[in-house]
């Protein structure tokens, strides 16, 4: 049941963000992500 609640609850944020927001949010995170991934494997 939890996992329904937390695909619900990440529905709703996408949906919101690309309403309301022109998925600005959604584009940060994964600039931050894509930027944090390249940083740790250049590290390896």
């Amino acid at each position: 049941m939890r996992y329904v609640i937390v695909i619900c609850a990440l529905t709703f944020f996408l949906i919101w963000d690309g309403l309301y927001n022109q998925g600005r949010y959604l584009d940060t995170t994964v600039r931050e992500i894509t930027r944090t991934v390249r940083y740790i494997t250049s590290l390896v």
